[in-house]
């Protein structure tokens, strides 16, 4: 946007100016300093007048992609910028930490086993030992585990949310947060989608009414799914007849509206025989994304509320869409935004067709001391014939145990035991991270330009910047000057 944003000595936001020859001066003279680059703000050194006009901030939300604007008085743009979230990275990473944790927790029942066989202290529990806390009707658990069962200790408090939720909720109050870091925003707007807006009307909405999938006015999760792809399989188009879970409940699904789907009878006997996939809609349905902002939205809305009282708007898609027709504006998230700031004022926007800011969003920290870890391979005669002495969760090939029970049962015993004895065993090996690295999102300087770090290549000597995947910049020509983890590009 072509705007310098001012803050005053203390460091609180002023009114943003198109000025730049006395902006120019200013630095010169040293009565204000840069702060920023993109967004270029600058600080005044000097006391000045705290006199600020209305400005009119919204939000379009997304799961992926959020718009965010901010106007004048004048309907003049003052800020717009197109934010593109990692939410879709959470559920791999919280796939990625229940399977290390399970294997910590099986690692240390193993353990304990291992040292009660050679203590001799084990006890036979034909029926499955019933640990405190076992009630008639639980199924009683194995091992050696005095502790209370976990089953009993489950107990989410009023308002939980997903990760995935959450994420949303605070990448979107974050997101304005920032903006009133150097714009003086006196109100804010946020559209509602059509499903939450029905909650929001009564008065009555809770986070969890949407958690758990109860929407008002739906009976269960798929009368909500039904409602959402309007009665149509996601295939086919014919009417509903199954609901298909996209990612099945014994590799971790839920029974949440997000991973559930719409097919038809046809279509879901299909999908469980492999003839139709249903990457066919994507790997998750198109409209899970619209679900998971559903689950956020209150959250959203109470931190807008708190942030700006009675002066946060609400309006709905629909009159989002009137407004920009009415504009004449090309359909982006910022766009978007730029009209809901001017329903929320009652102000007509005036669309200059400026280019907005581009936001990308990292990682905050990986604190993971283990990068990768090889299995123990089994080779005969140079080539490999099993990975594992047993087979882990789904492993594709064979395990040593599954490779000797096949060579027995072909060639016998014997000669399975022979060929056991000339194996060539590789060892398990780790790789560790640095945990001095730096992460993606890292902000450095190349040549006296600004870069933000999306990757790097052979073994962190050269940097490739967000935009330039081909770009490989020496990174001892290189110099950090900070991380976002919501980086203008």
């Amino acid at each position: 946007m072509y705007v310098v944003y001012v803050l005053n000595q203390s460091g609180k936001p002023l009114m943003p100016t198109r000025r730049f020859g006395h902006v120019r001066r200013l630095l010169k003279s040293g009565m204000a300093k840069a702060v920023s680059t993109k967004p270029f703000i600058i600080r005044l050194q000097y006391i000045s007048s705290d006199t600020k006009q209305p400005l009119h901030g919204a939000t379009d939300p997304g799961r992926t992609n959020i718009g965010e604007a901010v106007i004048n008085d004048k309907g003049e743009v003052v800020y717009a910028a197109h934010v593109a979230s990692r939410n879709k990275e959470i559920p791999k990473l919280m796939e990625n930490r229940a399977s290390h944790r399970s294997a910590s927790r099986r690692g240390e029942r193993l353990r304990r086993k291992r040292r009660a066989e050679k203590n001799g202290t084990t006890t036979e529990f034909p029926n499955g030992r019933k640990l405190p806390g076992y009630e008639d009707g639980v199924l009683p658990l194995k091992d050696i585990i005095n502790t209370e069962a976990k089953f009993n200790n489950r107990r989410r408090p009023a308002g939980w949310l997903t990760p995935t939720a959450r994420q949303c909720v605070q990448t979107h109050l974050s997101m304005v947060r920032r903006i009133c870091k150097f714009l003086p925003v006196t109100d804010w707007t946020l559209e509602y989608n059509r499903f939450a807006f029905m909650q929001l009307e009564d008065g009555t909405v809770r986070g969890w009414d949407f958690q758990n999938g109860r929407l008002k006015g739906y009976a269960s999760k798929e009368d909500y799914v039904c409602a959402l792809q309007d009665g149509r399989c996601a295939l086919c188009g014919e009417p509903i007849e199954d609901y298909h879970h996209i990612l099945p409940k014994h590799k971790g699904g839920s029974d949440t509206p997000e991973n559930l789907v719409g097919l038809c009878a046809s279509c879901h006997a299909a999908v469980h025989a492999r003839k139709k996939s249903l990457s066919q809609i994507g790997r998750a349905k198109k409209y899970a994304g619209t679900s998971i902002v559903n689950t956020a939205m209150p959250f959203i809305w109470d931190g807008l509320v708190r942030m700006f009282g009675e002066d946060a708007h609400i309006c709905e898609g629909q009159d989002t869409a009137d407004a920009r027709k009415a504009l004449n504006v090309p359909k982006e998230h910022f766009t978007d935004a730029v009209c809901i700031a001017g329903l929320g004022s009652g102000i007509m926007p005036r669309y200059d067709d400026a280019q907005p800011f581009e936001l990308r969003q990292f990682r905050n920290h990986d604190r993971a001391l283990i990068k990768a870890q090889t299995e123990r391979t089994y080779r005969l005669d140079g080539k490999i014939v099993a990975r594992n002495r047993k087979p882990r969760f789904e492993q594709k090939g064979p395990a040593l145990s599954d490779w000797f029970d096949s060579v027995a049962k072909e060639k016998g015993e014997k000669e399975a035991m022979r060929l056991l004895s000339k194996l060539e065993v590789s060892k398990s090996q780790r790789r560790y991270n640095n945990l001095e690295r730096h992460l993606p999102g890292s902000v450095f300087l190349y040549k006296g330009k600004r870069y933000v770090m999306q990757g790097q290549r052979t073994n962190g000597n050269y940097l490739i910047p967000v935009g330039h995947a081909d770009w490989n910049l020496p990174r001892k020509q290189c110099t950090f000057v900070g991380f976002q983890s919501l980086a203008y590009i």
